[in-house]
């Protein structure tokens, strides 16, 4: 399912981001060395237009306790109520879990975090989508080696496990989209010695809710520390698709690109870059 036409001969391209990724991993560590660390969240109202145009700067922060790390967050709108669901990390816990909670319109929690999704190993990037007329959660849970996939049995608080997507692999922020009448999954897979922020695989499927996966010839569609992880949903604007990722390259999550799907299909694969978004 993970074999690639690509030859495993070493690129002299991704050996010199191999060596530059452990270079600044090591800048990094020496900067934030007797720092604690603690993830947050934004959020707003915000355009359109801000879809290729991000303005993170313009949103509101949303910081958890001194005690905890909120991270990947996923919006849902139920009624006319809004949800943010997302990883949570106690700092005395060794994995994190799925959470969630209310805000008004404008950004303004109405209650606080509570878990909704919790296992014996981390859980991560709480990928929410619709299906038949269903909430269904597919969740990273890459340390558990398996893509599972959650129906909300009532919202927002109780979910049951519904799908096996994947077995035995260790994956990161599977994404599911539906396009010309296929659903598409595109993740990171982790190979061998391959870093695992570095191959974006895609698969597709007539159903999200299968185990049987067709892997696209082109695998690993994106070899390239700079932009494989996915870092939400595939979205539409102006009668294009778009595939936010991130760029893991100084390190995990240090800036957001978006890039245009110009083409996708059983055979073919091709993205542009069309914004990056560079932390301040």
């Amino acid at each position: 399912m993970f074999s690639s036409k690509t030859s495993f001969l070493p690129d002299p391209h991704l050996v010199m981001d191999l060596i530059r990724h452990k270079r600044y991993a090591k800048a990094a560590a020496r900067a934030t060395q007797g720092l604690a660390r603690q993830w947050f969240l934004l959020c707003g109202r915000a355009d359109k237009e801000w879809l290729l145009n991000p303005q993170p700067a313009k949103l509101k922060k949303l910081l958890p306790p001194d005690d905890r790390s909120w991270a990947d967050p996923f919006l849902w709108k139920r009624g006319d109520d809004w949800f943010i669901f997302c990883e949570e990390w106690l700092t005395h816990k060794p994995h994190g879990h799925i959470s969630v909670m209310q805000i008004t319109r404008d950004g303004q929690v109405v209650s606080p975090a509570r878990p909704v999704l919790e296992k014996d190993h981390h859980l991560s990037y709480p990928f929410l989508f619709e299906h038949e007329g269903t909430l269904h959660m597919l969740p990273e849970g890459g340390h558990g080696r398996a893509i599972d996939v959650y129906q909300c049995e009532e919202f927002p608080g109780h979910w049951r496990k519904r799908a096996t997507l994947m077995r035995n692999l260790q994956y990161v922020d599977a994404t599911l989209f539906e396009h010309q009448a296929k659903w598409w999954l595109f993740v990171t897979i982790k190979r061998g010695l391959f870093a695992l922020n570095r191959d974006l695989f895609v698969f597709w499927a007539d159903t999200p809710l299968t185990d049987q996966w067709h892997p696209h010839p082109a695998n690993p569609v994106v070899r390239d520390f700079k932009g494989a992880r996915p870092a939400g949903r595939v979205f539409e604007w102006g009668g294009k698709l778009f595939r936010p990722s991130q760029d893991c390259l100084i390190c995990y999550g240090h800036s957001l690109r978006i890039s245009e799907l110009v083409r996708l299909d059983e055979k073919h694969y091709e993205e542009r870059l069309v914004t990056e978004v560079n932390p301040d």
